[in-house]
């Protein structure tokens, strides 16, 4: 009994070996295997299952070496002795499950591998597909923008084109989700596309590829005898900063002479991204914002050498979170721009991203954000300079945008 239980315990290790591939997305910290197994056990606690053995009991602390010990003896007693069949691998993933629950942090969770995947793609800003928008007009469906350097531009696809057939299947009464799940597909493969152009059909195969998800979109608007660059952010991806800079810097050819930077519905994404937009705009050695651990709180700093100097607006509501927030506060506190809208939604905490060899990830709150003046924005938020809150009409006037040109043009 004694090698069988031995052989358990060398198996389960084997087994968390083999689930944690040591990959962190946020920040690229690595742990060797004692440091993940301890971090596991001692951080974490194993939540519904071995509930508060990890430290203490009743004898008081309980060293590492003893709750690893008694983690593997129940998961030996589980798998051996339950009395229906144990799939070991879900065994050892549930504990993991409650481990997370345990921490009771809406900002922690698990993730399954179908969830990882998605999630991974918003974050990187890369899809599968040919890099084409598309959308009703008239009851029509027609082709938005074309990306540059797409596969569906490589391949003939134009703006306005109407679509009409998905590999000779006719699309019509599909909705939007349906033709796009149509179109997209793993990299290499084909989709046929039969579009009316100049009131000609035509037929176009296309083949898929990667493709940059478009976060950052920019217009200049020109009113009053003035040029406002306005550039609006769907998400913090992998590519947004460089996205970012590319819009911003077509629309400084266009001698813009104040910016509005639009963040409404953007629930966050990368820190590194969001610090390296703000560090486009304030002055090296002033704070972008500050990161509180357990035990110390550290202040970051803009180091670089560019910056701007002209009047800024950053349009905001209640959906605008986490690394929305970090810009918010920034270019409010440290360049000096002025917030029009609704107050954020105020998340204040900085999570880490584990990618499990399965595919499933998980996350947990590890660090705490504060502005740079050192305000707490958790569950609080960031109020407007300029109030205005945002409503519906029939002619599709954003208000909230035409407020924000009104405080830019007052500058």
């Amino acid at each position: 009994m004694k090698n069988n239980k031995k052989n358990k315990k060398v198996s389960l290790i084997s087994k968390i070996k083999k689930l944690y591939n040591k990959k962190i997305v946020n920040n690229k910290m690595k742990y060797n295997m004692k440091e993940i197994i301890l971090f596991m056990i001692i951080t974490f606690g194993f939540g519904l299952i071995i509930g508060g053995i990890v430290m203490y009991g009743k004898g008081g602390y309980r060293s590492s070496s003893l709750a690893l010990n008694e983690f593997i003896s129940v998961y030996d007693e589980i798998s051996s002795s339950f009395y229906k069949d144990v799939n070991d691998d879900e065994l050892l993933e549930n504990g993991i499950k409650g481990m997370i629950k345990y921490l009771g942090d809406p900002y922690s969770s698990y993730m399954d591998s179908d969830t990882a995947s998605d999630f991974n793609k918003d974050v990187e800003g890369i899809y599968h597909g040919i890099g084409a928008e598309i959308k009703y007009d008239e009851k029509q469906i027609v082709i938005g923008r074309v990306f540059e350097d797409s596969p569906a531009e490589k391949g003939g696809l134009k703006e306005n084109d109407i679509l009409l057939k998905v590999n000779n299947q006719s699309i019509e009464g599909y909705s939007l989700a349906k033709i796009s799940s149509l179109v997209k597909g793993e990299n290499g493969t084909t989709v046929n596309l039969t579009v009316l152009r100049d009131d000609k059909e035509i037929n176009l195969e296309l083949t898929r590829g990667n493709v940059d998800s478009v976060s950052v979109v920019g217009e200049l608007i020109k009113k009053d005898n003035r040029k406002i660059g306005y550039l609006y952010i769907s998400i913090f991806a992998a590519n947004t900063s460089s996205q970012f800079e590319k819009e911003l810097k077509k629309l400084e050819e266009e001698n813009i002479d104040s910016l509005i930077i639009d963040v409404r519905n953007n629930q966050g994404g990368y820190l590194t991204t969001v610090t390296d937009i703000i560090s486009l705009f304030i002055e090296k050695g002033k704070p972008i914002y500050r990161l509180k651990t357990k035990d110390d709180v550290e202040i970051i700093n803009d180091k670089t050498k560019e910056q701007r100097d002209y009047p800024i607006v950053v349009l905001a509501n209640s959906a605008s979170a986490s690394a929305s927030e970090v810009l918010l506060g920034a270019l409010k506190e440290s360049y000096g721009a002025t917030i029009v809208g609704t107050k954020s939604y105020g998340k204040g905490k900085v999570q880490k991203v584990m990618t499990l060899s399965n595919g499933a990830m998980y996350k947990y709150t590890y660090q705490e954000w504060l502005t740079p003046n050192g305000n707490y924005i958790d569950e609080v938020g960031i109020s407007p300079d300029v109030e205005e809150k945002y409503e519906y009409n029939e002619k599709n006037i954003d208000n909230q945008k035409e407020k924000a040109i009104e405080v830019i043009l007052s500058k």
